[in-house]
């Protein structure tokens, strides 16, 4: 039976090739028109919505390092971590703890998996929200009593038209958190073992230090009872025995500072590897047992794909991209497609029943048409932001630029500085010992013998620090070179518009 005229104009069909709702009525018309006329007026616009800056391009970046100190011609780090290089054990043990069990790696990584589940929830737009909800009432009105009941069942679909980006943008921007929080778990990893080694290192460079002071000690107490006879002989004057004695003392004291700074040292090499003193105390080692490596520098620019702080900087560069476009995309007006089908009925048995059926399909379009222009001032924030960032970015290249060149510098000169002390304490023990024969022959006097126990005494104390230093520079070059960082590297989120 055909439909009469009256019915077909209330009727609905599915479009046969795009397969969306279809509305046949006067009103449906006029209402498709006005969201066809507003997506016409703000199609102008879009270039505006969805343009986004680009990272900084850096060709100023020099082509090599300008200080001495690459040890090596080759121009990629070694293959695994990068402490090893320094073939000592005892400190792979140490570092091998504190990535396994140390706080900071442990909230570092769960900062990480939140900004990876928040970058997952950032998908959910692109799909549709489904609802399913029920009701059964009961309800009376008058005195006479009767209760009507009414029982509903229904599901409920509903989907926003990303047709600016918008919610592309926030997955490009949750994306690009997602890895910075990445980035800070690399350098949280990045920091902690420079910071372990460095540790470990003073710790043995106290100990070095305490014993070279030890020997000088038993050398002036050597002296001083060979002192103490010349004088009850009367072959020297008391003033030399109290000489004697003060430079004993001095080194006494000396050794009560090395103790304490030892015992301090200790403390914080147990936190950063997160182990109990005592077995910080077993550790052992000495500082001979550390081998300088060849550090091999490669040119600047691998610096932009290897330190964690300049990855970080490039994500947040990233992510406030993604912000500004999705920012200008909220100026538009939101048009939201809505769907409802399920049952209705009086009673729960003849719910389900195909004549108690009903649907719904709804589009919605939502237009701001004043806001005192906080919608444009959002737009100038994000833009703000997004400079911000720029320079961010920029200062996290020059600052890692100077970190290497620092390290460079410094491992050349300490290395030229620790030959010329080793000249020197060889000669200061040579002097030492002529001064003390003589002395004992009464070639000299006692002030000879005196500025030799001080120039040895000193560069005894000079020179494992010294190469503590040296040892030091090896380290922050690692570390300025960002590695190498055993988890892989992955790219980085891209505005997608």
């Amino acid at each position: 039976m055909k439909p009469i005229q009256g019915e077909r104009s209330r009727q609905s069909s599915i479009h046969p090739r795009s397969g969306t709702f279809c509305a046949r009525s006067p009103a449906a018309r006029v209402g498709r028109l006005m969201v066809v006329g507003l997506l016409a007026l703000t199609a102008p616009l879009t270039g505006c919505a969805n343009r986004a800056a680009t990272p900084p391009t850096l060709a100023d970046l020099p082509s090599a390092w300008s200080n001495p100190g690459v040890a090596s011609t080759a121009t990629t780090l070694p293959a695994g971590p990068w402490w090893r290089t320094f073939g000592n054990p005892r400190l792979d043990t140490l570092e091998e703890r504190a990535l396994a069990s140390h706080p900071d790696i442990q909230a570092a990584k769960a900062r990480l998996n939140q900004a990876e589940i928040r970058a997952r929830m950032a998908e959910s737009p692109l799909f549709p929200t489904l609802a399913l909800s029920g009701s059964d009432q009961l309800s009376a009105q008058g005195s006479s009593g009767k209760s009507v009941r009414a029982s509903q069942a229904s599901l409920n679909a509903s989907y926003e038209l990303d047709y600016r980006g918008r919610n592309l943008a926030l997955i490009d921007k949750a994306q690009a958190e997602s890895t910075a929080s990445r980035m800070d778990r690399e350098a949280v990893h990045w920091s902690l073992t420079a910071d372990l080694a460095s540790a470990y290192l003073r710790l043995l460079t106290l100990d070095h230090r305490r014993e070279l002071a030890r020997q000088s000690q038993e050398t002036a107490q050597r002296i001083l009872e060979f002192t103490a006879k010349q004088v009850a002989f009367g072959q020297t004057a008391p003033l030399d025995e109290a000489r004697q004695k003060q430079t004993v003392a001095t080194i006494e004291a000396q050794n009560a500072a090395l103790d304490l700074q030892r015992a301090q040292a200790r403390d914080a090499l147990a936190m950063l590897a997160n182990q109990p003193l005592s077995a910080i105390r077993e550790i052992g080692g000495k500082l001979a047992d550390w081998r300088i490596p060849e550090v091999p520098a490669g040119v600047p620019s691998d610096l932009l794909r290897r330190r964690p702080d300049i990855r970080r900087a490039e994500a947040d560069l990233v992510a406030s991209q993604a912000d500004l476009a999705a920012t200008r995309a909220a100026l538009f007006p939101t048009l939201e497609l809505t769907g409802e089908g399920g049952y209705a009925s009086k009673g729960l048995k003849e719910l389900i029943s195909p004549g108690n059926l009903l649907w719904k399909l709804g589009a919605a379009v939502t237009v701001n048409l004043f806001d005192r222009g906080k919608q444009r001032d959002a737009i100038s924030v994000a833009e703000e932001a997004q400079k911000a960032a720029v320079a961010a970015y920029q200062k996290a290249i020059l600052s890692a630029l100077k970190d290497v060149e620092d390290n460079l510098a410094a491992i050349h000169w300490l290395t030229e500085q620790e030959k010329a002390q080793q000249l020197a304490e060889a000669a200061s023990r040579e002097a030492l010992r002529l001064a003390e024969v003589r002395y004992r022959a009464g070639a000299v006097d006692f002030m000879s013998v005196l500025d030799a126990q001080r120039s040895l005494l000193q560069i005894h104390d000079e020179l494992p620090q010294t190469r503590q230093a040296r040892l030091n520079a090896a380290i922050g070059l690692f570390k300025a070179l960002g590695g190498p960082i055993p988890q892989a590297e992955e790219p980085l989120a891209k505005p997608g518009g």
